[in-house]
Formats: structure tokens, C-alpha cells, sequence
């Protein structure tokens, strides 16, 4: 028999609300009974299997042993003053696959709000880890999660969308609207002091006469007061100092809104209250998102994006608190409604069908309610709220690493919550390798836990550069590290050089780097005359447009740890780049500065790896530190991201290693990865694989960014692009050394930056 799913939090109600003290209760429902609304939902309407509820200080073992996985119908989690570490340590110590529902993220004006604190940035990415997909809330949030790195999402709103079982909700609402009286509204303020004067508003302008009921959902002394605990401390304490609008109140008045203040420990007993009343208006989300679901207008008045991106998601009525004229609420309300009320019934069934959809990939039936709001169907509810019934079969959730890649095999590892092993689909260049179903045990990963291999067979005509990607053959869905663009050359295993203290390095390559180094391959007359030419034809027309031209020359990993190099090999300054280093100077260029940030690699060595022991690219932490010059060079400040990360902003991940892949061994190792990932989106890619490649870029969540950035580049500035294009209005990567002068002419660009492996300074690139 299968085992049933852990959901987190409540079913929708606190059992035994009226036993308990008002603080416990509170407590339980997460610090906001708003929460009841989407516990509800996904444990009455959204999951059909076998479940049950556990707190969020759960007992580990207990879960383990009862829970094939744990379900998070999740709350605006990413918010800068969360530090949700507890938590992500539990959900990781039972080694179950999660799944996330409604994940949201707190902000007021911008995304970039949003930092993360440790905690709950390792719970993220166990998500992204544990999760097949992540569900959303809305835009803000998903921008958030390419910020911080995390793909694997879907924006589909809140579960408490799928609470009425009517497939024509939207469209019985608005038929209400026309034909009933407007007679009685229930209002869900914040009590926030900077909502005070709004929400007074909204008083004022339904008077005493139809506002009936006021909806408390937060904080504890709201709670409190709406129980009646009126002599209590923290009531007293509150409604003087921080309960926004009822503070600024005259004791009539407030004594009048406290006896119609409600709150509730059940979402049941919440949706029965609204059926007295005609709408529910309010600055609180799930308020007057509760007041839809009861089948009543309303009107979300959003003051932050977390209100707004879920609103807008789920297609109910709202209004920017800002754009709210005094008196207005009623029309706004109105004009909502006929908006947004035919379109409904349409959404919700589509966000239906695609929450089915990825309940699928976790291996969970959806309840009945939303298989029929999926199908455009009313449901009949079930008798027994808590039953579910079992399947027959479910597909299980599967995750895995791609860990080798060479001219003989492909290989890695998977995990599923099944005992039975996923089958693999292996292509190697976009053609199918093979399909297998992996059969050695990896006990030291999980109890269902596999290693698969794929040999290549030896006449198999491999490019020198190819792709390698290893996906779930059911669902198409790719493992970790999958794709991953990697040299098949033969001979690879010459190419690497074993240094001191593990360290790996080139040798035998096209460029001879180790000659380079060692100052024995130097840049001859000729070429430096090429490059003379191709520095003054840049600084000229560079300067003529009044663009600022940056040539960030990157450090062969061979000199920034010149120490690990084997015996009698020592780095010279006799070597090509000090020979561009000094042309340049030379020329008194008046728009290019050269930069080359070895000492800087140098020094901060040793408190993160700027280059990895495998890798013969920078690591996150090494591209950082360019950027550093970089920035510095242009003089721009408002970055993005602040100021530029330190040794802390990083988290050791494993990431694929270019020389380790070389030795037929495992082909990754773990590096420095930057814990905030770039807000930055490819609006166009030409597809051409390295030399050719062209994108355009801008920046997600950035409006205040300006000016445009022409990036030429190699391999190393694939590090740079994201962080790059955050901070430009507009860029432009072509993956070249040499320009194009009508290029230039076209592009326009404000900033020129050439990015180029030291080791490529012997083939001098062109201008014109």
C-alpha cells in the first residue's frame, strides 16, 4: 500500500479553536488565519490522495517513516525578513521529494527588495532540488526565483482559487451583481498605519449602515480583539499605538467598528460568514479572495505586489490602492466585477489543467473538485472531506545528476520516490543515444537511488564539441547538469596537466599556454602590429560615437596559482599579455582602458577558489572580482545587485569541470556558486553553438537601468553576460574576438567590452 502525503500546516480549520487560548490558536494557523485559506484548499480541493497534516516543527522520523512526500502549501516565504533555516533543515533531513504550492514573495515596489536571508535561501533551493516544479503565486515571485537561480516553476496562482466548486463562478458572481440589492459588505483591512487613511476611506464611504462585518486576520491583538479580550495588554497596547485606522478613531467610533470586528479559526466558517454579505473589499489578499470563493463580488485594493501579482494571476477585480480616489470603491467594485467576471470561469480551468499537470509530475491524483474545475465541470464535493482515493498507480517523483561525460560513457545517478527506477533517454548531439532503465544500487544517495551508464560505442562519429543531455524518459523533464556542452576531442586526456594540491591545468593545446607562461611563445612583430591596428581602429571610432571601450583581458588559471604548478615550471613576465599591456600604453588610447585583474584573482585566493581545481575557467567568485574592475572602470554605480559580493554571497555547489571531464572520470566538482542569480532575460538568440553565438538581453526587474552595453566575448564571459545585462538598459553579447566596424555603427553603444582568454592574445583579432 502507498503511503499517503504529509501536507504542511492545518486542513483549514484549528480543531478545538474555541478551547484554546487565542495565542495557540493564532500559532497554529501561522501567524495570519489568511493562511486557512490555501491550507484549505490544498488539502479539501487540491490533493485526492491519502494525506495528512503535520506542523511546521515537525518530528523528522516520524514523517520519514509515515510520508512518501511532504506538501508545502506555501505563504509569501521569500521575504527579507525570513529566516526560514529551521524549516529547510527538517523538510532536508527526511530525504523525501517536496511539493510547493502558491510560493510567494514579499515586496512593495520592487523585487530587488527581496534578499534573501541564508536560511531561506537554502530552503529555495531545496525546492528547486526536491520539487519536480515549483508553484508560483505570480510574476514578481518568479522573477525573484531566476534571480536567485531557480527554474524549475510554473506561475499558477494560489490553491484558494480552486475552493468553489462551481465551473461558473465568475460568471454567477456577475449575474448577482446585476440582479441583487448592493446591500451589505464585509471589509479586509490591513490595520496597517500607512493604510489608515484608504482604508478609513472605505468606512466612510459604505458607512455604518453596509459595512457588517470587519475582517481581522492579523496581528495576534486583532485576533484578540475580535474575541472580545479587550482589557488584554497587548489589545490595549495595539489599539493605541499600531491598529491604523481604529487608532486614529474617537472611542465612539472605534467602540462601533470593534463590535463588527471578526476573525475566524476555520475557512469554512469564514466562507459561511460572507453569505450575508452582497461583497468583500479589502487590502487583504485572501480577505476578499475568500469573498469570490463564497460567491460574492470583491475587489483586492493591492498596496504591494505580493497583493497585486496574485490578484492579477488569478484574474479577480483589483485596483492599485494609489489609483483609489476617495469614494470610489463602489464603481471600481463594479467596473471589476463586469471585467474580469467573464473571463474567470475560462482561467480557472486553464490554471486547473496546469496545477493537474504538475500534480502528475510529483505523483499525486488531484482531489475531485479540481479534476472537475480542470474539465470545466462542477464537482459534487465528497461526503468525507479527508478521504482520498487511492490509485491504482501513480507516477513517482524522480530527480538525478549527470556526473560523467567522455568519449567512452555517460554516466550519473537518479533517485525516485518509488522503488521502481525511472527510465533514462540519453542523446548525445540532439541524436538518441540510447534509453535504459538504471539497475545498480546508490545506497549512499537514497533507499531508491540508482547509477546508470551508457557506453559510447567506438566507431561513433563524435564532433569535438558536443552536447550531452540525460532526461526522464516519461516526462521529458532533464536531469541536473543536463544539458552540458563539453569537448569530445580525442587525445582530451593530453590536454591536461596535473599540478601540485589536485590542481589541474592545460597543456598541448592550440595556443601552447604553457610556452606562453613561461614566456617561450611570445607575440612577434607582426602581431603586435595587427594588434596596434586593431587597438587605434576601436579607439577611434569608439571615441568618435563617445563610447567607453573596455579590453578585460581574463588570467590564465596557469598565473594566478603559479605555486600549484608541477616542478620547473615557472611564470614569466616576458609573456604576451604584459606585451599588449605595454603596446597599449604606448598608444595613448583616449577611449580604451585595458584591464587585467590578476593580482586581484591572486590575492583573494584563499578566501574563495577564483579559479576550480578542475576547471580551467573562473569560478563565480573569479568572474565576480572582474566585474569588480569592470564596474570600477565605468564608473557605474546603482548596481543591481548593491555592492559587489563578497566571499559570503557564495555557496558550494556541483558544477560541471572542463579539464576534470577530459580524464574519463567523473566530470564535475564542487565550486563557489553565487547564491543570487542575475535578473536578467535573453529576448533573442541566434542558436549558433560558441563562435558566432549573438543575444540580446535586458534586464527583468530593472526599469531604472540605462544605456546600452556591446559585449564581444569567449567562453569566460558567459560568467559576465546576466550580471552584465542587469545593469544595462539594453546588451548585445557576440560570442567573436574581432568587430565588425558597421557592427559599431549599428549597435551605437555606450560601453564596448572585449572579454578574452589571456592564452588567445596570440591570435590578434581584427577591426574594420
Amino acid at each position: 500500500m502507498m503511503k499517503p502525503i504529509a501536507v504542511l500546516g492545518t486542513d483549514g480549520a484549528i480543531g478545538g479553536s474555541f478551547t484554546r487560548s487565542t495565542e495557540a490558536a493564532f500559532a497554529a494557523t501561522g501567524a495570519n488565519t489568511g493562511n486557512l485559506a490555501f491550507q484549505y484548499a490544498a488539502f479539501q480541493r487540491v490533493i485526492g490522495d491519502d494525506r495528512f497534516t503535520v506542523p511546521f516543527a515537525f518530528d523528522v522520523d516520524a514523517v520519514r517513516d509515515r510520508a512518501r512526500l511532504i506538501c508545502i502549501p506555501a505563504a509569501n516565504f521569500l521575504y527579507s525578513g525570513f529566516d526560514l533555516g529551521d524549516l529547510a533543515k527538517r523538510l532536508e533531513a527526511t530525504g523525501l521529494p517536496l511539493m510547493v504550492l502558491g510560493l510567494g514573495a514579499q515586496a512593495f515596489r520592487s523585487v530587488n527588495e527581496v534578499q534573501l536571508k541564508p536560511g531561506t535561501e537554502r530552503l529555495l533551493h531545496l525546492f528547486r532540488e526536491r520539487c519536480a516544479r515549483i508553484m508560483l503565486r505570480g510574476s514578481y515571485t518568479a522573477a525573484v526565483l531566476e534571480r536567485y537561480g531557480v527554474q524549475n516553476f510554473e506561475v499558477l496562482g494560489c490553491p484558494s482559487n480552486f475552493i468553489n466548486p462551481s465551473s461558473h463562478l465568475g460568471a454567477s458572481i456577475a449575474e448577482r451583481l446585476r440582479t441583487k440589492p448592493f446591500q451589505a459588505v464585509a471589509l479586509a483591512p490591513t490595520f496597517y498605519s500607512y493604510n489608515a487613511k484608504g482604508e478609513r476611506a472605505l468606512l466612510d464611504e459604505f458607512g455604518e449602515d453596509r459595512v457588517t462585518h470587519l475582517i481581522a486576520q492579523d496581528p495576534l491583538a486583532a485576533i484578540m480583539l475580535a474575541r472580545r479580550e479587550i482589557d488584554a495588554p497587548e489589545v490595549t497596547t495595539w489599539l493605541s499605538e499600531k491598529a491604523g485606522l481604529l487608532t486614529e478613531m474617537t472611542k465612539a467610533e472605534r467602540d462601533l467598528w470593534v463590535g463588527r470586528l471578526r476573525g475566524y479559526f476555520s475557512a469554512e466558517a469564514w466562507l459561511e460568514a460572507y453569505q450575508s454579505v452582497d461583497a468583500v473589499i479589502g487590502t487583504r489578499i485572501h480577505g476578499a479572495a475568500l469573498g469570490w470563493q463564497a460567491g460574492r463580488s470583491a475587489l483586492v485594493i493591492s498596496f504591494d505586489l505580493r497583493t497585486e501579482e496574485l490578484a492579477a494571476t488569478m484574474g479577480l477585480p483589483l485596483v492599485k490602492a494609489a489609483a483609489l480616489a476617495p469614494g470610489g470603491a463602489e464603481a471600481a467594485l463594479r467596473a471589476g466585477v463586469e471585467a474580469c467576471a467573464p473571463l474567470y470561469d475560462a482561467r480557472r480551468m486553464d490554471l486547473a489543467g496546469r496545477l493537474v499537470r504538475l500534480l502528475g509530475e510529483h505523483g499525486v491524483t488531484p482531489g475531485p473538485v479540481l479534476r472537475s474545475l480542470a474539465a470545466g465541470e462542477t464537482a459534487s464535493l465528497p461526503t468525507e472531506a479527508s478521504a482520498g482515493a487511492m490509485p491504482a498507480a501513480l507516477k513517482p517523483t524522480s530527480w538525478g545528476f549527470l556526473e560523467q561525460y567522455n568519449r567512452r560513457r555517460i554516466a550519473g545517478w537518479v533517485a525516485s520516490s518509488s522503488p521502481a527506477a525511472p527510465r533514462l533517454t540519453v542523446r548525445l548531439d540532439g541524436k538518441e543515444l540510447a534509453t535504459v532503465t538504471p539497475s545498480t544500487s546508490r545506497p549512499d544517495i537514497s533507499g531508491y537511488a540508482w547509477a546508470f551508464e551508457v557506453k559510447i560505442p567506438s566507431d561513433a562519429k563524435i564532433p569535438d564539441v558536443a552536447k550531452v543531455e540525460v532526461i526522464f524518459a516519461d516526462t521529458g523533464a532533464p536531469l541536473r547538469n543536463s544539458p552540458v556542452i563539453t569537448s569530445f576531442a580525442a587525445q582530451d586526456e593530453t590536454k591536461v596537466l596535473r599540478g601540485q594540491g589536485g590542481y589541474l591545468f592545460l597543456q598541448n593545446d592550440s595556443n601552447a599556454v604553457l610556452e606562453q607562461v613561461q614566456g617561450r611563445r611570445i607575440l612577434s612583430a607582426e602581431e603586435l602590429d595587427l594588434w596596434e591596428h586593431f587597438f587605434l581602429g576601436v579607439d577611434a571610432a569608439a571615441f568618435k560615437n563617445g563610447a567607453h571601450v573596455l579590453y578585460l583581458i581574463a588570467p590564465n588559471k596557469e598565473c594566478v596559482f603559479a605555486e600549484a604548478l608541477p616542478s620547473g615550471i615557472a611564470v614569466s613576465e616576458n609573456r604576451p599579455v604584459r606585451q599588449v599591456q605595454a603596446l597599449a600604453a604606448r598608444l595613448d588610447l583616449r577611449a580604451t582602458r585595458i584591464i587585467y585583474p590578476l593580482e586581484a584573482m591572486r590575492r583573494a585566493k584563499a578566501d574563495v577558489a577564483t579559479y576550480p581545481k578542475g576547471d580551467s575557467h573562473w569560478s563565480d567568485y573569479g568572474a565576480s572580482l572582474a566585474l569588480d574592475a569592470v564596474y570600477e572602470a565605468i564608473g557605474l554605480d546603482n548596481l543591481a545587485a548593491g555592492s559587489s559580493p563578497g566571499p559570503d554571497a557564495f555557496q558550494v555547489e556541483y558544477r560541471n569541470a572542463d579539464l576534470l571531464s577530459k580524464l574519463g572520470g567523473v566530470c564535475v566538482e564542487e565550486q563557489p556558486v553565487l547564491r543570487r542569480r542575475p535578473a536578467a532575460r535573453v529576448v533573442h538568440d541566434n542558436g549558433i553553438l560558441n563562435t558566432g553565438r549573438r543575444r540580446e538581453l535586458r534586464p527583468a526587474a530593472r526599469p531604472a537601468a540605462s544605456g546600452h552595453l556591446l559585449m564581444l566575448h569567449d567562453s569566460f564571459g558567459e560568467w559576465l553576460i546576466p550580471p552584465l545585462a542587469e545593469n544595462f538598459a539594453s546588451t548585445t553579447a557576440v560570442w567573436n574576438a574581432s568587430l565588425a566596424e558597421s557592427m559599431l555603427e549599428q549597435e551605437q553603444p555606450d560601453v564596448l567590452l572585449f572579454e578574452r582568454a589571456e592564452r588567445f592574445l596570440v591570435v590578434p583579432p581584427r577591426f574594420g
